[in-house]
């Protein structure tokens, strides 16, 4: 921030290293004098799927909060890791070694982060440390298939549709192929009205049928509730996914860690990859780490 009244603001699309790609987030440096009512018209003016605000923070290096267009969120993936590549750009992180370890207070709890270099290529991966996953609620196939516009034989069964959270609560929902994906036509009110009394919010349905022979699934994800129907890349929901996969036997665990990578985006035209690292297997999961790149696309000047 140069003077007062103005606030410096970035574009950046996480999740992929072309502009375009991946999963958008605005983010907005400096924020700790704003009132609760000018964060969310900063939100609903810029529009993007969510809006970071990054303020200093009594307890960890930064305190971040959570924006959509219609509400607060306690924690969001793809923003965290689009504000540590703003402020990477503007010098207010030293990254100078291979790992740089830093953390994040949010109203999730505080989040341990790492900032990977990657040495070949010069971009940075955001590394975010999730909480152990907790399995929840589980729910009627038959009601979300029907709200997908999709059939008993695309759902992936035995398998359970259920919340899982390793931070966030996500509902994960297994299909059998691509084409499941393909032939997903929401009914948007009817899932407003699923979520409504349930204990998630937002909805991810995968299948392990991928487009590249390098990656381990592939996600669309839905959130309706928060204001943002098809989300193009989901990096909270990741955590969640990646721990479902190796408690259901979708993925062998493998020791110390698996990487799982997850494709999203395709179906909204901003394709992206998700990189997840589980510790421990199917019985104990120890540890979850969700990562990805992102690139800055534009900088400006907010003026209030």
């Amino acid at each position: 921030m140069s003077n007062r009244g103005e606030l410096d603001i970035f574009h950046v699309d996480v999740f992929t290293d072309k502009p375009f790609g991946g999963n958008p987030a605005s983010v907005v440096l400096g924020a700790d004098r704003l009132e609760d009512e000018m964060l969310h018209k900063i939100a609903r003016e810029m529009n993007t799927r969510e809006t970071v605000f990054v303020m200093k923070s009594d307890v960890a290096s930064f305190r971040f909060r959570y924006f959509t267009p219609k509400i607060e969120i306690g924690f969001s993936g793809h923003p965290t890791i689009a504000a540590f590549h703003a402020l990477l750009r503007e010098g207010l992180i030293e990254a100078v070694k291979d790992i740089t370890m830093t953390s994040l207070e949010t109203k999730a709890g505080i989040l341990n982060i790492e900032i990977v270099k990657n040495e070949s290529t010069g971009r940075h991966e955001i590394q975010i440390t999730h909480r152990k996953p907790d399995f929840l609620e589980t729910y009627d196939p038959k009601d979300y298939l029907e709200a997908l516009g999709l059939s008993l034989a695309d759902f992936q069964s035995p398998n359970p549709i259920q919340t899982v959270s390793t931070g966030t609560p996500h509902l994960i929902l297994p299909v059998s192929t691509m084409r499941s994906l393909d032939r997903i036509k929401p009914n948007y009110d009817r899932l407003k009205e699923l979520q409504r009394e349930s204990d998630y919010v937002s909805l991810s349905v995968f299948t392990r049928d991928t487009r590249e022979p390098t990656s381990d699934a592939q996600v669309r994800h839905f959130a309706p509730a928060l204001g943002v129907y098809e989300d193009p890349v989901s990096g909270s929901a990741a955590g969640s996914l990646a721990s479902y996969l190796i408690r259901y036997g979708f993925m062998e665990s493998t020791y110390p860690v698996t990487s799982i990578v997850i494709e999203q985006g395709h179906y909204v035209g901003r394709p992206g990859l998700i990189f997840v690292e589980v510790r421990g297997d199917k019985e104990t999961i120890e540890q979850v780490k969700v990562s990805g790149t992102g690139v800055v696309v534009f900088k400006g000047k907010l003026f209030i």
